[in-house]
């Protein structure tokens, strides 16, 4: 599952976002309470402008984890680049999340 999540969000790092998708969905297919993989999938549709799935993914995050807060995201995922983690956290709040 990790190498899974590894390479889909390289491709939404790389800013291929039809691969992102293919990859966090089949991480999903796995374990469908994955709530990473939700969240991520999540930011990926908000960057292409796909708001309805943006914000059906971030129901989906809270549904399985009920606390979640971008917050979370910028204390605990490291990102090398900081540009990086604020497009992020911006693609996130667009989903819908806080």
């Amino acid at each position: 599952m990790r190498f899974r999540i590894g390479v889909s969000n390289s491709y939404y790092e790389l800013r291929r976002y039809d691969e992102a998708i293919a990859a966090y969905q089949e991480a999903l297919r796995r374990n469908p309470d994955f709530w990473g993989a939700h969240q991520s999938l999540a930011a990926t549709y908000a960057e292409q402008g796909r708001q309805k799935e943006a914000h059906a993914e971030a129901a989906e995050v809270l549904r399985i984890y009920p606390g979640f807060s971008v917050n979370w995201v910028r204390d605990n995922v490291p990102f090398k680049d900081p540009v990086d983690l604020e497009r992020t956290v911006g693609a996130l709040q667009k989903a819908g999340l806080k």
